[in-house]
Formats: C-alpha cells, structure tokens, sequence
C-alpha cells in the first residue's frame, strides 16, 4: 500500500525579525569527551579523495570550542598529515547529520572532492538511507511518502533550536520537504510498542526526518527535542544514517553501515513482533 500525506502550504502569520538564537547542549555523565572517544573513529572507506566514517551517537561534526569533541577532531587526530590548516576545522564540509543521528558520513579530502560533493548534494543527485525506530505501530502503511513543508520554529524559546509545519502560525519561511518510508519491522522497547522505517529523503531541510516522523505522530524514540522534552528514557536518539550513494566523477561512493538497532545490542532493549522486510527489501521500494 502506498499513501501519500500532504498539507497546504499556508504563509507564516508570524515574522520574527529581532529574537535571540538560543542554542542548548545538554551534558550527562555518559557525554563523549576529547579524553574518552578522540580516538574512537570508525572508518568505513579512505581514499585520495573522500574519507567516509561512521559518526557515533551524540557527537558535533565540528565546533569552535577546542575543548569539545567532534568528528573533526577526530578526523585531525587520526589523520594530522591530512588536516588543511587553511580551513577553520581542518576539513572541507559537504553535508551535514544532527549530533544526535549516528552513521555515514562523507568528507572530501581535496577542494576538488568537495566541489564534486557539493553540487550533487545540492542537485538531488545522492541517495540517503535512514534508519529508524519510531514511537507506536504503524498500521496500514507498508510503503508511503510524507509530504510536508518544513520551516523555522520562530518562537523565542525555540529559535534555532525546532523546526515545524506550516500548520503552526509560529512556522516561518517553509519550504517543501519530501521523505519517502517503509514500514520494516514492529515490535516493543520496555513493553512499549515501536515501528523500524526505512527513511529516505528526497529534499535536505533541517531535522526534516525527526519533523516528518512527529507529524505523522510517530517521534522517533529518544528524540528530546520533538517529544516535547519528555523522551528521555533512552540511551540515544534512534535516528542513523545507513547508506550513502554518493556517483561523483572522481570517485563512485557507495557506503553503507550494519543495523545498530537490533535485539542483539542489549542498550536498545528492543523485541521485534514482526519483520515485514529486510533492509536491503526495504530499499529496493524507495
């Protein structure tokens, strides 16, 4: 079955032109630091012209904070020869995943490679395979596409924190935003039931995954910010980015990661009811 969800576009009511970004880090005694994980670095793939890793859970890409840990630091650590003391972080940026998403990431070695980069992401010419474990069954839905725009969440509290849909008078400046799904398997973490999608997004707005999924009133498990702060049970966010088709003219990239969320890893306290397909099943349809 294939359904399509779609609300109207309707213009922000609400335009906030003078309002302080507020920007939240929240530390625990699990956080990752320069001491624990700088040289904990998974690499999926290493050649002249890209390094694809496989971000961990809860880590920035990069930061200014030379105390902070984050992927580009890593990068640095285990890498110093490759660092290019002309960028600010030491390597060229061509995409972006949230601190709180896990897995594949792709950065460009040479200004050539992330030019290459650059405008097939910016041209829609990648293909992105997401992973997720989202709140309650998905029923009557096996294959659908979630079709709504996406914009700034302009309420002071939440200025640069959220995004939302045009449905909320506070949405500012949306824009269409497009996620394909598959329904991959149900079952329950701590007695609690939860759906596996199969995630794949056609535009690239900003949280648009973690939007999408709230939307259709299914918050991805472990998502602090989209479940109103009240999520906060869980290890992680149950948000991981799979594979990563990537056909630059230098270098054909094609990456893709193993399931973290499965029965087997004891933290996710998952027990699958039912598997619909497998992964690999899963991405044929999309």
């Amino acid at each position: 079955m294939r359904l399509l969800f779609r609300r109207r576009l309707y213009k922000p009511i609400i335009n906030v032109t003078d309002i302080r970004t507020i920007q939240a880090m929240v530390t625990t005694s699990d956080s990752k630091t320069l001491d624990t994980h700088l040289d904990k670095l998974e690499i999926l793939h290493k050649s002249e012209h890209f390094i694809v890793v496989n971000k961990d859970f809860d880590v920035v890409i990069n930061s200014n904070d030379p105390e902070r840990l984050s992927i580009y630091r890593q990068l640095s650590y285990k890498y110093p020869e490759l660092a290019n003391e002309k960028l600010t972080h030491g390597f060229y940026v061509a995409h972006r995943l949230d601190y709180s998403t896990s897995g594949v990431y792709l950065i460009p070695v040479t200004k050539a490679a992330a030019k290459s980069a650059g405008k097939l992401f910016e041209h829609k010419q990648t293909k992105k395979y997401y992973l997720a474990l989202v709140r309650g069954h998905v029923l009557n839905r096996n294959v659908f596409t979630i079709d709504y725009p996406i914009g700034k969440d302009s309420r002071p509290e939440f200025m640069g924190i959220r995004m939302c849909t045009p449905d909320y008078d506070y949405c500012q400046d949306p824009r269409d935003a497009i996620t394909k799904c598959v329904l991959i398997e149900t079952g329950y973490i701590n007695n609690q039931a939860v759906s596996k999608l199969l995630l794949s997004p056609k535009t690239g707005r900003r949280h648009q995954l973690r939007v999408h999924c709230k939307e259709i009133g299914h918050t991805i498990v472990g998502d602090y910010t989209y479940s109103d702060k009240t999520d906060t049970s869980q290890y992680r966010m149950f948000l991981h980015a799979m594979r990563l088709c990537l056909p630059s003219h230098l270098e054909n990239i094609d990456i893709q990661t193993q399931d973290p969320f499965t029965e087997a890893d004891a933290r996710n306290n998952y027990v699958v009811e039912n598997r619909l397909l497998s992964v690999c099943e899963g991405m044929e349809l999309l």
